[in-house]
C-alpha cells in the first residue's frame, strides 16, 4: 500500500507517513511528520510569526490494531515558538492528547471493550495493562455520561408526542430496587432512581426541575399503585398504560393455578406429561410449531376446565392484537371478562377483579400502542452489568455505568 493512503487508512489524515516498519510478527512501527508547516499560536490564534525550533524528540503513541498487530506510531515532539507573542509551546497533534501515550482512537475502543465486559478483560484483548485501561476509563466515563445526559435530556424536552416507560429493578432481590425512566419513542434511559417507594420518587420530582419540564403523552407501567399515583401527580395529563407484558402474567398465572389444580385429579402419567410441558399452556398457539400444537391438544383434551381457561387466555391475545381503536377495544374488554365470569375457579376470579381494578389503564393500550419491552431488555443488561462490576459501591460510577451501558448506541457519537 502507498503511503500517502495510509494516514487515511488509519484515519489520520493529518499526518504524512514516512516509513512503516515491522519489527516483528506482532507489532508495526510507522514514522510519521505532519503534513503542515506551522501551527496557530495559542494566544493570538495565528500561525504568521509562528516559526518552528527543532524537537524535543519522538513521541511514540499506541493507536488501533491493524491485521491484529499492535501500531505505535512515532512522531516528533516538534518545538514551536510565536514571534508575537514570544512564546514557545509544543506541536499539538489532534489524534492525540498532550502527554499521552494513547491515541483517542485507541483510548475510546478500549473504554467502550471495557463497558461492554470489564477492565481486565479489555486490557487482555488490547494487550495493555490493566490499570491504565481502568485509568482511562475513569477519565472518559464522567465526560461521556454528562454529554449523553445533556443530549438526551433535551431530545426529551423537544419531543413532540413524547412516551416514557418507568420501571423498577433490583439491586438485591427482594431488598434493594432502583427505577428506571425511559424515553421509549427515543430508545434511550433518561435516569436511574433510588428506590421505588412513593417517597422516593416524590423527592427526585423536587429535586430535578428537569423532569417537571416534560411533556409526556403517555406514560407506560406496570399496575404498581405507587407509580400510577406520582405519574398523575406529576403529569396529569398523560395518558396512563398498563404494560401489556405485566397484565398479561396475571392471566398466565391464572392458566397456571387451573391447571395445578387439573393435574392433582388426573392419573400419575397424565399428570407427569401435563406437569413437564405446563409452558406450552402459555405462548399463542400460533406461535408454537406444529409438533407442539399436537402436545398441547393432548393437554388440553384432559379437561373442560383447562380447555375453557386457556380459550379465555387466547381470547386475551386476541383482544390485544385486534382491537382496531380505543371504543371497540373497552366493548371487547367487557366481553370477554364476561367471558371469564363463567369459569368457575377461584384464580381467574381473582384475575378477573384486578383487571376491572385497572380497566382504564389496561384499555389505554389502544390509545397509544406502546409497552416496556426495551425496558426488560435494558434489565437484563444492567443486571449484567451489576454481575460484571461487583455492584460498584461508588454511586455516582454506578449510576454513570448503567446510563452509558442502556444508552451505548451514543457513546462517542
Amino acid at each position: 500500500m502507498q503511503n500517502q493512503y495510509i494516514s487515511e487508512w488509519l484515519n489520520i489524515p493529518a499526518l504524512q507517513i514516512r516509513e512503516v516498519r515491522s519489527l516483528n510478527t506482532e507489532e508495526l512501527h510507522i514514522d510519521a511528520m505532519p503534513l503542515e508547516e506551522r501551527q496557530n499560536c495559542p494566544l493570538c490564534l495565528r500561525d504568521q510569526h509562528v516559526i518552528r525550533k527543532g524537537s524535543n524528540g519522538i513521541r511514540t503513541i499506541r493507536h488501533l490494531p491493524v491485521f491484529e498487530k499492535r501500531v505505535f506510531l512515532h512522531v516528533p515532539a516538534l518545538r514551536m515558538y510565536c514571534n508575537c507573542c514570544e512564546i514557545g509551546f509544543s506541536w499539538t497533534y489532534a489524534f492525540v492528547g498532550p502527554k499521552q501515550q494513547y491515541s483517542h482512537s485507541f483510548r475510546s475502543h478500549t473504554v467502550e471493550l471495557a463497558l461492554g465486559s470489564t477492565a481486565a478483560h479489555s486490557a487482555r484483548m488490547q494487550q495493555t495493562p490493566a490499570s491504565t485501561v481502568q485509568r482511562m476509563q475513569d477519565e472518559i466515563l464522567p465526560v461521556e455520561k454528562a454529554r449523553i445526559y445533556e443530549q438526551i435530556w433535551e431530545e426529551a424536552k423537544a419531543s413532540e408526542r413524547l412516551v416514557i416507560g418507568v420501571d423498577d429493578f433490583a439491586i438485591k432481590k427482594g431488598h434493594t430496587y432502583n427505577t428506571g425512566i425511559h424515553n421509549l419513542r427515543g430508545e434511550t434511559m433518561l435516569e436511574v432512581l433510588s428506590g421505588r417507594k412513593l417517597d422516593d420518587l416524590r423527592a427526585y420530582a423536587t429535586q430535578h426541575p428537569d423532569f417537571r419540564q416534560l411533556t409526556p403523552y403517555a406514560v407506560v407501567m406496570d399496575l404498581a399503585p405507587v407509580y400510577h399515583k406520582w405519574v398523575s401527580e406529576c403529569f396529569p395529563n398523560a395518558i396512563r398504560i398498563a404494560d401489556r407484558f405485566h397484565v398479561h402474567g396475571y392471566v398466565i398465572e391464572s392458566v397456571q393455578a387451573v391447571r395445578k389444580t387439573v393435574q392433582n385429579t388426573l392419573s400419575p402419567r397424565a399428570k407427569a406429561l401435563l406437569k413437564s410441558q405446563h409452558r406450552l399452556l402459555n405462548p399463542p398457539k400460533e406461535t408454537l410449531t406444529e409438533e407442539s400444537q399436537q402436545r398441547l391438544e393432548v393437554l388440553l383434551s384432559y379437561s373442560p376446565l383447562l380447555l375453557s381457561v386457556w380459550e379465555w387466555k387466547e381470547a386475551f391475545s386476541v383482544w390485544y392484537d385486534c382491537s382496531p381503536n380505543h371504543a371497540v377495544a373497552l366493548f371487547g374488554f367487557e366481553r370477554w371478562c364476561t367471558q371469564g365470569d363463567q369459569i368457575a375457579h377461584a384464580a381467574v376470579h381473582a384475575t378477573l377483579k384486578t383487571m376491572r381494578n385497572w380497566k382504564e389503564a389496561i384499555v389505554n393500550y389502544h390509545r397509544c400502542r406502546w409497552t416496556n419491552a426495551t425496558v426488560e431488555g435494558r434489565h437484563n443488561r444492567i443486571k449484567a452489568f451489576q454481575r460484571r462490576h461487583y455492584f460498584t459501591r461508588n454511586r455516582d460510577g454506578y449510576i454513570a455505568g448503567i446510563l452509558i451501558e442502556c444508552n451505548r448506541h451514543r457513546l462517542f457519537s
